[in-house]
Formats: C-alpha cells, structure tokens, sequence
C-alpha cells in the first residue's frame, strides 16, 4: 500500500492529513505551528521533517509517494526550495510540494480549471487569493501584521487596545472593552505599556472577547467588527466588481458569526455581483488533493 501526506501549517497547528493515493483517510493529526517569517529556515524544515517522520511511522517511509505541504509566511520559491530539498535530505523523498498556505486553501475549494474565483481568508491574517478568467493569479493583502492584514484577528485586536486608550484619555465613549482587560488580562492605564511594549501581552487573544461584547451590543466593539468587515472586503477592490465565486475562509469566518454577517450586508451595495460560497472542506484536504494530482503526474510520466 502507498500513501500520501498533506500538511496545513497556520499560526495555531498544523494540520496533517495521511491518506491512501485514491485520497481515503489513514491518519488526521494536529502539531505545532508553523510559520516561516517567525520561525525561519530551519526551525521550519525541523517541524515539517519531525511531522513527516513521525506520520510515517504508521506507514514506513519508502511507501509515501508524495506529500504537499502549504507553508504560512513561505512566499517566495526560494524558500520553497531550501525547504524542499532539506526534507528530501532528511527522508530520501522526492515527490515533494511546499507551497503557501493559501494555494492549498484555494486546492480545497476549487478545481485546477476553475476561472474567475478566490478564496477570501480571516484568522490570524488577511488575504485575498484570486484566479482570474485567464488563470492568472492575484493576491492582495497578506503582508503580516505590522504593514498589512487589515480586518484580521490580529487588526481587530489591535483596534481595541486603540480603542482602549483612548477611553482612558477621555477621547472615546464608554465601552466595555475596558473592563474585560482589567478582568481577564489585568491590565489597565498604570500597566498597559509595560504589559505590552515590554512584557509582550499576547495582543491577539483579546479578538475573541471584542466579538462576545460586540454580541452583547458593545457600541464600540460593534464598530470594530464592521470596520473590519470593510476592511476585508478592500481586498475585493482589485476584482473591479467581476462577477465571481469568493470562499470565505479562516477562523473568523469558520468560528465567528458576526463577521460574516456584516461582510454579506455590505456586499450587497459595493459588491453585489460577488457570490459568495460556504466551505465543505478543510485547507489540508487541498494539500492532500495537490498530491494526489502529483502522484497521477508521476504515473504518466
């Protein structure tokens, strides 16, 4: 029996899917994140070599036939590369793809050949991944959280610390954001700057409480929430208003309700010729379905 190996790296986990080369499921994992802009080369190529080696305990090495892995942060093929060829050093395999993570997002939702779609992504990040009519592929967004990813978790979050301080200065209304600082965090005005700028307070993991008070009908946090719906939808800008098939994709869609809900309601008046689309499968089933098509390639060659 012969297998194949698919692997998601995102800013959480990473998700592993081993399968047969037909596609049926073996083995479903989840390890450490992986991301190349924070990790680099070669703690990157360390993860991916531990995960391969250890998915391929239940099968034996010789007898995975391809594996595809999408990479967060690895934007440029020479990265790919390296990472490709570090791997096959460390396990003697060949049929290796490393590729972004959004090419596998976009594998899992539509065909090779399918024209004039994208995969739109809020989690961690924003980006827009895109094949026009010609197939040619356009991405906007995606520049990581100090330049980019507007509308992103990572933004939300951000938004409210500005938010906050500026309540503490008298320039903002009264919101509960606040609140929820100094009660699950214990940060407030006297603390706020050494907590983040020197005791590096995990900005992110206030997202989730700005959606629980925005559904609570916090003003300001409901204000957040749309403006990052705005926000994700400027990615849509280039698109020039085509009519075209976007799959909303990442844990702010996947998780959260109120995004999704403001992002279709402003649609409608900027957008409307945009369909948007659910999503039936994970992002691993795309690097599953990319080496499956390299196994195939493999075979008529």
């Amino acid at each position: 029996m012969k297998y194949i190996i698919g692997i998601d790296s995102g800013a959480t986990s990473t998700e592993t899917f081993l399968a047969t080369v037909q596609g049926q499921k073996v083995l479903s994992k989840k390890y450490r994140a992986i991301n190349f802009n924070l990790h680099g080369f070669k703690e990157t190529s360390n993860r991916l070599i531990t995960i391969i080696k250890d998915l391929s305990r239940k099968t034996g090495l010789r007898n995975i036939l391809a594996i595809t892995a999408g990479i967060s942060g690895a934007r440029n093929e020479k990265d790919r590369k390296k990472l490709r060829q570090a791997i096959t050093r460390a396990t003697g395999l060949k049929n290796i793809k490393i590729c972004t993570d959004t090419e596998i997002a976009f594998a899992s939702v539509f065909e090779l050949n399918d024209k004039n779609c994208g995969i739109l992504i809020a989690g961690t990040g924003s980006i827009l991944y895109y094949r026009n009519k010609t197939g040619k592929i356009i991405r906007t967004g995606g520049w990581g959280r100090l330049i980019g990813d507007e509308g992103s978790g990572f933004w939300i979050a951000r938004e409210a610390i500005y938010r906050i301080t500026r309540h503490y200065d008298g320039r903002q209304g009264k919101t509960l954001l606040s609140g929820i600082l100094k009660k699950e965090f214990g940060i407030d005005s006297s603390n706020i700057i050494l907590e983040v700028y020197h005791n590096k307070f995990e900005i992110s993991a206030l997202t989730k409480h700005v959606f629980r008070l925005a559904e609570k009908g916090d003003k300001i946090s409901k204000l957040i929430i749309q403006q990052a719906a705005r926000n994700l939808l400027d990615h849509l800008i280039s698109l020039k208003n085509k009519k075209c098939s976007i799959a909303l994709m990442g844990s702010l869609f996947s998780e959260e309700v109120l995004l999704e809900k403001y992002l279709r309601k402003l649609a409608k008046e900027k957008f409307y010729k945009v369909k948007f689309i659910s999503i039936k499968q994970k992002p691993v089933w795309g690097a599953v379905k990319l080496a499956m098509s390299n196994v195939k390639r493999s075979n008529v060659k």
